[in-house]
C-alpha cells in the first residue's frame, strides 16, 4: 500500500495540515484572532495546497520553503492581531522549530537504519513514512512546550533584534547542513554521525533561544509590572497629601461652623430654631471620625477609608499605633495600609449577605511591627503561583497592589502571610523596629 502515489499524496497531506495547524496553534497561545474560525481554517488551505502543488511538480525544496515562508507570513498579518515584528517571531521561532525537528528526525531515521547514503530515505517508502511519523508527533509535542513560553507581551524593538538575530542563524545553519551534509557531501555513516550529532546540538541551540526569548519577556512584563508599581504608588501619595489638606480645612471649617452655630443659638430664643440648630451639631458630629496613629498620613488613610465604609455599611475598627514606625518611608505607608484597605472593602462590598467587617491591628510587639488585617469574604481566592489573582478581565494590573504590600515589607526586611478561610480573609505581617 505504501507504494502506492495516492497513499503518498494522502500522507504529504496529513504532514503538510499538521504543520500548518501546530503554526495555528502557537498565534493561537500567543496573540488574539482578528478574524473568525471559519476563515482562519478556510485560508488554512493556501500554503496547504501550495506545498502539495510543489511537490507534485518537484519544485526544489529551498524555493519551496520561502514561498511557504512568505504564504505563511501573510496569512498569519491577516488572521492575528500583532504588529509586524511579533508575526515574524512568532514565525521564525515556529520555522526554527519545525526545521530543527525535520532535521533531527532526518539523522536519528538515517542512522538507525545504518544508511551509508541518506538520500536512501527519500527513495525508500518505509524509511519516508518514519521519516513523516517521528517528525509530526515530535511537532505535536513541542505545542506542549511553546505553551510555557510567554509571549503574549509586545517587547520593544530592540529586544525583538536581539532574539530574532540568533533565531534566522539557526534557521540558516539547518539549510547550510541540509544542503552540504545530505546533497552535496558524499555520504557515509561517519557523516551520518556527524549530521546526528549537529541536528542534536541544533535542538540545544533552539531550546536556548527558547529560554533566553522566555527570560527577555519576563525581563519586560517585570519592567512594566514595576512601572505601574510606582505610578499607583505615587498617585497614592500624591492624593493622600492633597486629602490631608482637604481634611485641615474641613477641620478648621467644623470648628467654625460650631462657633457660628454656638453664636446663632445663644443669640435667639424659639425652641423651633434650637431643635434645628442641635440636628446639624449631630449631624456635624456623627461625620466626625478621628485618628490618632501617629502619623499624619495614616490618619488620613483611615480617615478616608472609614467614610468609605460607612457608606458601604461595613463594620470597621483601625487600631493601629505608628508612632514608632517613622522609618518607614511615607510612600511605602500609603503603599500597605491603602492597598490593604482596598482589597478588605472589595472583598465585604461583595457580600449580599451576612456581616461586612473589616478589622485592621498594628503595634510593636518583640521589636517588630506587627500588621494582622482581617475581612469577611464570600469570593473565591485564587492563586498563580505564591500570587493571588482574579476573574476580572483586567488580570495583568490587578494584583500589583498585594505584590506592592509584599515588596514594601521585604525592602525594610520584614514579611508577610496570608491565611484563606471560607468565609474570612487574613492578612499578617511584620517589619523589625531599627
Amino acid at each position: 500500500m505504501i507504494e502506492n502515489k495516492i497513499f503518498w499524496c494522502i500522507a504529504n497531506l496529513i504532514a503538510t495540515t499538521i504543520e500548518e495547524l501546530v503554526l495555528v496553534r502557537m498565534f493561537d497561545i500567543y496573540s488574539k484572532r482578528k478574524r473568525q474560525n471559519f476563515i482562519i481554517y478556510l485560508l488554512l488551505f493556501i500554503p496547504i495546497m501550495t506545498v502539495q502543488i510543489f511537490d507534485f511538480y518537484g519544485v526544489d525544496s529551498n524555493t519551496k520553503l520561502l514561498i511557504v515562508l512568505i504564504i505563511d507570513f501573510i496569512y498569519c498579518i491577516y488572521c492575528y492581531d500583532n504588529k509586524i515584528f511579533k508575526t515574524i517571531l512568532i514565525s521564525g521561532l515556529y520555522w526554527m522549530i519545525s526545521m530543527g525537528i525535520d532535521l533531527l528526525a532526518f539523522s536519528f531515521v538515517n542512522v538507525f537504519n545504518l544508511n551509508s547514503n541518506a538520500t536512501d530515505i527519500m527513495n525508500s517508502t518505509l524509511y519516508r513514512l518514519e521519516l513523516i511519523i517521528f517528525s509530526k508527533l515530535m511537532l505535536i509535542a513541542s505545542v506542549v512546550v511553546l505553551r510555557k513560553l510567554n509571549l503574549k507581551k509586545e517587547l520593544t524593538r530592540k529586544q525583538y533584534l536581539s532574539v530574532l538575530i540568533p533565531i534566522s542563524a539557526n534557521i540558516i545553519f539547518i539549510v547550510v547542513i541540509w544542503s552540504l551534509v545530505y546533497k552535496y557531501i558524499p555520504n557515509n555513516m561517519q557523516i551520518n554521525y556527524i549530521g546526528l550529532i549537529l541536528a542534536v546540538l541544533l535542538i540545544f541551540s533552539n531550546i536556548s533561544i527558547l529560554k533566553i526569548t522566555n527570560n527577555i519577556v519576563k525581563e519586560n512584563q517585570l519592567k512594566f509590572e514595576n512601572e505601574k508599581l510606582r505610578e499607583k504608588i505615587d498617585i497614592q501619595y500624591n492624593y493622600y497629601l492633597n486629602l490631608k489638606k482637604e481634611q485641615e480645612k474641613i477641620t478648621k471649617f467644623r470648628h467654625d461652623i460650631k462657633n457660628h452655630l454656638l453664636c446663632i443659638k445663644n443669640s435667639t430664643t424659639t425652641e423651633e430654631s434650637n431643635e434645628y440648630i442641635e440636628k446639624i451639631n449631630l449631624e456635624i458630629n456623627q461625620k466626625v471620625v478621628d485618628f490618632n496613629t501617629g502619623n499624619a498620613i495614616l490618619d488620613v488613610i483611615f480617615y478616608e477609608k472609614s467614610i468609605i465604609c460607612i457608606d458601604k455599611k461595613i463594620k470597621y475598627k483601625f487600631d493601629v499605633d505608628y508612632s514608632r514606625c517613622e522609618f518607614i518611608d511615607v510612600i511605602d505607608t500609603c503603599s500597605i495600609f491603602s492597598n490593604l484597605l482596598d482589597n478588605a472593602i472589595e472583598a465585604c462590598d461583595k457580600i449580599d449577605q451576612g456581616d461586612k467587617v473589616i478589622e485592621l491591628k498594628g503595634n510593636v510587639a518583640n521589636e517588630f511591627f506587627v500588621i494582622k488585617c482581617e475581612n469577611t469574604k464570600v469570593n473565591d481566592v485564587l492563586y498563580l503561583g505564591e500570587n493571588i489573582t482574579t476573574d476580572k478581565e483586567d488580570k495583568e494590573l490587578h494584583g500589583i497592589g498585594l505584590k506592592s504590600i509584599r515588596e514594601s515589607f521585604e525592602k525594610y526586611g520584614g514579611d508577610i502571610n496570608i491565611e484563606v478561610l471560607d468565609d474570612k480573609f487574613i492578612f499578617k505581617g511584620f517589619i523589625p523596629i531599627k
